[in-house]
């Protein structure tokens, strides 16, 4: 009785495992590893993200240090000041800038809740009156990273920042 068991459960094992053998007959279907795989999106190239969004890697670091602008002082304004551009400026400044210096280009803490919250923590914003002194690449530099009370906006693209710096060539002039 006990060899038969055995002969069963041999027989049993043997049956089982003649399942799981490769099947290289060429009369047999081929294996799924040897037949040709099809990726998801293979040829296909990538997406570009959506204009204005902050891709996956992050924004460049912001340098917290005077030298960008000082390097920049002599990099001159691509964009001709014109209706368009200056139209562009203030539509971007509407967004970026106006929040903490005003419409005006004033920095009224009276008129701007950010700008005297701002203040009661020693970050008053500026009046843009003083840009009037400066070159086209120093504003544009500091557009883009900032002052030690001020935050960069790296994420305004380079072309929007020229348009910025020609409206405010223009606000400073209607402001004198």
């Amino acid at each position: 009785m006990l060899k038969a068991r055995h002969a069963l459960v041999l027989g049993v094992v043997a049956l089982v495992g003649s399942g799981c053998w490769e099947q290289n007959a060429p009369d047999w279907f081929a294996q799924m590893k040897e037949q040709p795989a099809v990726q998801a999106l293979e040829n296909v190239p990538p997406l570009m993200p959506p204009a204005g969004t902050i891709p996956l890697g992050g924004l460049e670091p912001r340098i917290d240090h005077p030298a960008p602008a000082f390097m920049a002082m002599g990099l001159p304004n691509p964009i001709p000041a014109d209706d368009a551009s200056i139209a562009r400026g203030e539509y971007v400044y509407g967004i970026y800038c106006s929040v903490c210096h005003g419409a005006d280009g004033m920095a009224d803490l009276d008129k701007l809740p950010v700008a005297k919250k701002l203040a009661e923590y020693n970050a008053q914003p500026v009046p843009l009156a003083a840009t009037a002194g400066y070159p086209d690449g120093y504003i544009f530099t500091k557009i883009r990273y900032g002052k030690p009370t001020m935050p960069g906006y790296p994420q305004i693209p380079p072309e929007d920042r020229w348009h910025v710096v020609n409206y405010l060539r223009k606000l400073m002039k209607k402001g004198n």
